[in-house]
């Protein structure tokens, strides 16, 4: 899933030529769905095979990449917050949400980390 400047597209890695889009996430992920079910129809009609990944039960599992989860966050989290709760500098995390530098796996894995132990720092507080 990334956040683009009018909204969210989903692409679908296992199935090429296949995309969703949608103004907020929520729209985005229905969006996903209908064209998948749109996708499996007209492979049905047509009497062709559906990919293997398709067929019996399936999820879809919706991941960010780091630019764009960076990003949705922005409005949310400030980076000095997500910095003290990931170990990864402002400076850093700046250049990840703006596309200059790709984070490597550790640092991916820290991030969201961190987002997960603000999020749960959150969840505690109780009125």
């Amino acid at each position: 899933m990334e956040l683009g400047k009018d909204g969210y597209g989903v692409s679908f890695p296992d199935i090429e030529n296949i995309f969703g889009f949608g103004e907020n996430l929520e729209a985005a992920k229905a969006d996903a769905y209908k064209v998948l079910e749109y996708y499996m129809d007209i492979l049905n009609k047509n009497g062709e095979t559906l990919p293997d990944i398709l067929c019996g039960d399936y999820e879809l599992d919706f991941e960010f990449d780091i630019e764009s989860m960076l990003m949705h966050v922005e409005g949310i989290v400030t980076k000095k917050a997500l910095a003290k709760a990931s170990g990864i500098n402002p400076a850093q995390l700046s250049h990840y949400s703006s596309g200059l530098k790709k984070p490597r796996k550790a640092q991916k894995e820290k991030i969201i980390n961190g987002l997960h132990k603000l999020g749960q720092e959150l969840l505690s507080v109780s009125q």
